[in-house]
């Protein structure tokens, strides 16, 4: 769907970035920068009939390409709008660009011109760092009611939490493969998956290369995942299957004691499975009087009802972080966080950005992670 938006999008973004960047350019440069702006729609509309016929590496490079160059677009849109608006605000109130000589109003928009090229570009740039080179966030974790005040933990536990690989045409197997690495390099006692580990279509999840790679994830605890509303998208037998065709295990609104009872893990279906067990029935599945208790969920709907359960770490994927600015401010209305931490009371609320993308490999305001909790009790 992002491609179509992007076609529909750019039917709108194009003519007026034509025609106010051909304003103040030259007859042959403005001929030329139609021209360009031709191309690449004529580019959008090839890449959105052909991407799901065609398997190869070179279409997820056009893939991406297109996208970003969709968003790059907006971003620049957006310094010509803003530019507008001020001089729109401007005839109704100061008239000072109203009233400038006519070579500064030339000079004026020549700046425009450069700046909005500055932020196309930079965005390029920004938007592929952000997703190809995660962080690790470390964290660590005293589970307190489990410890006797004054005493010292006994126990310690590495675990590594990421979501949101959405495996497809956006994330290759290279990508897949540095992501694995990244995971692995932090020595953990346990890996977690927190949903939307396939993007769309499973084809690109059983490519031998991407099975490979994933076969690679394995923890002295073991590796659980949990199912996203991506996987639940098309094929979710296949994406089941995926699971378990790389030795991990699934967790659907079940309890996992992994070290014989060390800990318990809980797993829950996502939000689009109606039929899920409730929250409070799939708590008190679990007695946490001797051992830490933690929640996988991939969609943060549950926040609210941490605070009276049993739950000492709770973590979700899903936001993205808003992915793409100003995508944070919705995530946060919707969810209460679009990304980070959260203390409510003793208990520990972590809702990753995820370690990939959906639609391209493409952040703008926030960057692709993994997180890193070593749990003392």
């Amino acid at each position: 769907m992002v491609y179509l938006y992007s076609v529909l999008c750019c039917l709108f973004l194009f003519p007026y970035l034509g025609w106010r960047g051909g304003s103040v350019l030259g007859q042959r440069a403005r001929r030329f920068f139609w021209g360009l702006l031709g191309g690449i729609f004529l580019l959008f509309v090839v890449a959105l009939l052909v991407h799901r016929h065609i398997q190869a590496d070179w279409m997820s490079d056009v893939m991406n390409g297109s996208i970003y160059i969709f968003f790059s677009t907006m971003y620049a849109a957006g310094v010509v709008f803003t530019f507008d608006i001020l001089k729109f605000v401007d005839r109704r109130t100061l008239s000072l660009y109203a009233g400038a000589k006519d070579r500064t109003k030339r000079w004026l928009q020549a700046g425009v011109f450069a700046l909005s090229l500055v932020v196309f570009f930079g965005t390029m740039v920004v938007g592929h760092q952000n997703v190809r080179y995660p962080r690790v966030v470390h964290h660590d974790l005293y589970i307190s009611r489990l410890t006797p005040q004054g005493a010292k933990a006994e126990k310690r536990l590495r675990l590594v939490f990421f979501s949101d690989l959405h495996i497809g045409e956006a994330m290759t197997p290279d990508y897949i493969s540095r992501s694995v690495d990244l995971i692995l390099q932090q020595k953990p006692d346990l890996i977690l998956c927190g949903g939307d580990y396939i993007d769309h279509r499973e084809v690109y999840a059983y490519d031998p290369r991407v099975l490979s790679s994933m076969h690679r994830l394995r923890a002295p605890l073991g590796v659980y995942f949990v199912l996203g509303n991506h996987e639940y998208r098309d094929h979710l037998d296949e994406n089941i299957r995926f699971v378990s065709e790389i030795g991990a295990t699934l967790l659907r609104d079940s309890v996992a004691y992994p070290a014989d009872s060390l800990l318990a893990l809980i797993g829950r279906d996502d939000a689009v499975q109606g039929d899920r067990a409730p929250f409070a029935q799939i708590t008190q599945r679990v007695n946490p009087s001797s051992r830490p208790v933690l929640l996988m969920e991939h969609t943060p709907g549950s926040l609210d009802s941490i605070g009276e359960s049993p739950i000492d770490l709770m973590l979700c994927g899903h936001t993205h972080g808003g992915q793409i600015w100003p995508g944070q401010v919705l995530t946060w209305w919707r969810y209460g966080m679009s990304s980070g931490t959260r203390r409510v009371g003793d208990k520990e609320i972590c809702v990753s950005s995820g370690i990939g993308s959906a639609g391209a490999t493409y952040r703008i305001g926030t960057r692709s992670e993994i997180r890193v909790y070593d749990l003392y009790w």
